[in-house]
């Protein structure tokens, strides 16, 4: 891709520049050197996560708008929330392992608890596609990391702040032989098939900005060369490429807005028992069918299939840049779960008329039913053709898409064998 055509794409610049000033009030508030490097850890449930001289901060802002132009009110950017986390433990686990201060308090309703500090520094990073460490690793790695950590004999290359707000990844290069910088653009490429980026491995996916003017095409072509050696390479920290690591940096230290949200739809909520129930609306491709329970933050979730006791995911739950610890469910969970989707559904209850009325009354008995009502319907595109709910979901060859649709007389797998050791697989 050409530079000039780099330079001419939009991106989100009031994003950059709001993370920018919110680290500025941070450093003012506290009294920190504002050149002092200061990462942001992304953003959840509205708060904002920042680490600086080994020390985390966690802030929640307010803005008002203009009340004629709906615009934003840059004076009015100011803290509901600050707090100040020193880390006594590599990974922290209890109150105890944690410096935990008020800074800022405008409002209880607000408060943020040393507890959800200690669940969230135990969750899975998702600032890039590709590092899933628990935050605690990464803030291991960001105390140790320098300008220098990432070099060759000739080269530096690292990130800093700067006013590119583009959302196409750019890393600064340092020429030491020639004392001259260079700017790294390099593109995302994407693999449909198996939904992941790709690595940079040729001159062309990546444009230079001779930032210096100093340097001739080919020693141009030698950064970028050296560049493509060293981004390849495995990172021994995280076990994935340097470029993966490199990218998660520029992303922390120059903040873009990247959109962290997956589509799905709850179909139960029953937070006071085992949790909400929801199902994916865009699978794989000849991905099994399943469902997700979730506890009510989303800071936890258990992928089930439909057609046999077991988990669809283990360990991390991951979709693009949406990411949750796993969940294993406990025998206590699990019986209130199967007890549940034993149970008779309401649902004609909620629809008196129409459509979905009809679907409901005609098919659905139970909850588990009404569960497989909300994956044919939602996921497999099942009832939004011309035949409405007429044809049976599994003899509807005419549904919207290619997601397999289930029978409503699938029986409940057992699924206090996920409990007993007894799954498959």
């Amino acid at each position: 891709m050409k530079l000039k055509t780099i330079k001419e794409k939009t991106s989100d610049k009031e994003y950059t520049e709001y993370a920018f000033k919110e680290m500025g009030l941070i450093k003012s508030r506290l009294g920190i050197n504002p050149n002092e490097t200061m990462f942001f850890l992304g953003s959840r449930f509205q708060k904002d996560y920042f680490l600086c001289n080994g020390t985390i901060y966690v802030a929640s802002m307010s803005l008002e708008f203009d009340p004629e132009t709906k615009k934003p009110l840059p004076y009015t950017f100011d803290f509901i929330e600050l707090y100040k986390i020193q880390l006594q433990k590599e990974h922290p686990k209890t109150i105890e392992d944690i410096d935990f201060e008020v800074v800022i308090m405008r409002d209880p309703r607000f408060t943020y608890t040393p507890d959800e500090f200690l669940n969230w520094i135990d969750s899975p990073c998702n600032v890039n596609h590709e590092i899933d460490n628990p935050y605690y690793e990464i803030i291991t790695f960001l105390n140790d990391y320098n300008k220098e950590t990432f070099r060759t004999d000739r080269y530096l290359f690292y990130s800093k702040p700067d006013d590119d707000c583009s959302f196409i990844t750019n890393i600064y290069a340092y020429d030491l032989k020639n004392q001259a910088e260079l700017k790294l653009y390099i593109p995302d490429k994407w693999n449909n098939e198996e939904e992941t980026y790709i690595l940079p491995k040729e001159l062309k996916d990546i444009t230079v900005e001779n930032i210096s003017g100093k340097l001739s095409v080919y020693q141009q072509r030698q950064c970028k060369k050296a560049f493509l050696e060293l981004a390849n390479k495995q990172n021994e920290y995280f076990k994935v490429e340097n470029y993966w690591v490199m990218e998660l940096l520029k992303l922390m230290v120059q903040p873009v807005h990247i959109l962290q949200e997956w589509s799905l739809h709850r179909c139960f909520c029953k937070p006071r028992l085992f949790g909400n129930i929801w199902v994916y609306d865009f699978p794989k491709q000849n991905e099994e069918p399943s469902f997700m329970v979730t506890d009510k933050l989303f800071r936890k979730i258990a992928v089930l299939k439909f057609k046999s006791a077991e988990y669809l995911i283990k360990g991390i739950y991951k979709r693009g840049l949406a990411k949750a610890k796993g969940w294993e469910l406990n025998e206590q969970e699990i019986k209130e779960l199967m007890e549940f989707l034993k149970s008779p559904s309401n649902r004609c209850d909620e629809y008196c008329s129409g459509k979905l009325y009809d679907g409901y009354k005609k098919y659905v008995k139970t909850n588990w039913q009404q569960l497989i009502f909300e994956y044919n319907h939602n996921t497999a595109g099942w009832g939004w053709g011309n035949t409405d709910f007429n044809i049976p979901p599994e003899k509807n060859t005419g549904k919207i898409g290619n997601i397999e649709a289930l029978p409503f007389d699938l029986p409940l797998p057992d699924y206090t064998k996920l409990v007993h050791g007894e799954q498959n697989g």
